[in-house]
């Protein structure tokens, strides 16, 4: 514990780019279906400077001019908020140039990106770590959802009977049951990654056919969040050891069906172990949004005295004046990148 309080010292003065996307960048492969705005981007901004950090906001275009014309100030480390690109390959473009430059790059690198972003690779990733992964559907059926290849925020994702389904598109049998995800990040304290308490959205019409859509997500009137705190060691072990494959390094977010043959939701699955047979693998975000109100966030709130957070975070108030998720998530992640 004494070693992390002093690591957490070292961070003190160092300089770290927050990278974001400039919209009015009119780059014909730049073309994003989402943009982290300024709420988020400010979140970060005080997270550096709450680590007593000195920030350096910059667009993805001057970054990478500047890069590539050894322009650039000294940087310790990226916070890359390139997101949402209709196309993969141009989400990774600010991880890629970091690791042509040897600067670190939050949350991650350019290949988990491009393998975690896209859901077939994801899902046959997850099938070779022996999760459970909802079985392939090749005809129009009620009891299937179809899901973007790329696309995050649940953009494009659609229940029932889809027929011309692309090569662009993943076309699975629906699991009825609950709709919850599971934030993982590095933990300083025991050098590994590990688990925050998990999230679990329960609809207000307890309906076990409900999912977390798109609609869902903007409107936010037709559901609570709850803390999911127990998972058995397997789910833990498998999805730790499915994170480490791409790997994660920093943090991600691990989105999952829980099964129930009951006829209704109820929260009182919060008070019970959540075995591994019943998760069924709905995606990874080696990318998540951190904003007030969504899974990390609340996740972070969630932490109690029976969380292997709880004493990390803990000491992390002793170390600096202001503690939030974000200001945590970022001083975890440098350590976990300084670590290599």
């Amino acid at each position: 514990m004494n070693e992390y309080i002093e690591k957490l010292k070292t961070l003190k003065g160092k300089t770290i780019a927050v990278v974001y996307i400039f919209e009015g960048e009119n780059a014909k492969g730049f073309a994003h279906y989402h943009i982290w705005k300024s709420r988020i981007i400010s979140r970060w901004l005080n997270a550096i400077e709450d680590l007593g950090c000195i920030p350096f906001i910059i667009d993805v275009r001057t970054f990478v001019f500047k890069a590539m014309n050894n322009t650039l100030p000294k940087i310790d480390y990226v916070i890359n908020l390139n997101c949402g690109s209709k196309i993969l390959s141009s989400m990774s473009l600010v991880p890629s140039v970091c690791s042509f430059v040897s600067i670190p790059c939050i949350p991650c690198n350019a290949c988990t990106i491009t393998m975690g972003e896209n859901k077939k690779v994801s899902n046959l990733i997850a099938k070779a770590n022996a999760l459970n992964v909802p079985k392939s559907v090749n005809h129009p059926q009620e009891n299937a959802i179809l899901r973007p290849l790329n696309f995050g925020s649940s953009v494009g994702v659609k229940k029932g009977k889809q027929s011309n389904v692309t090569n662009e598109e993943l076309y699975q049998e629906f699991i009825p049951g609950y709709d919850a995800t599971f934030p993982i990040m590095y933990n300083p304290i025991k050098k590994e990654l590990d688990f925050l308490p998990g999230v679990l959205y329960l609809p207000n019409n307890n309906n076990p056919e409900w999912y977390f859509g798109e609609n869902e997500k903007i409107v936010k009137n037709d559901y609570n969040n709850y803390p999911l705190y127990y998972l058995s060691d397997e789910a833990k072990s498998k999805l730790i050891n499915f994170a480490n494959s791409f790997p994660i390094e920093t943090f991600c977010r691990i989105d999952v069906r829980i099964a129930t043959t009951q006829k209704e939701l109820s929260k009182d699955i919060c008070s019970k172990t959540i075995n591994f047979d019943d998760l069924f693998f709905v995606e990874i975000n080696p990318m998540p949004t951190v904003k007030f109100g969504n899974a990390f966030d609340l996740s972070f709130n969630y932490i109690s005295c029976n969380n292997d957070f709880y004493v990390c975070t803990n000491l992390h108030k002793e170390v600096f004046e202001r503690t939030n998720v974000n200001s945590f998530l970022l001083s975890s992640s440098m350590l976990a990148l300084q670590k290599n």
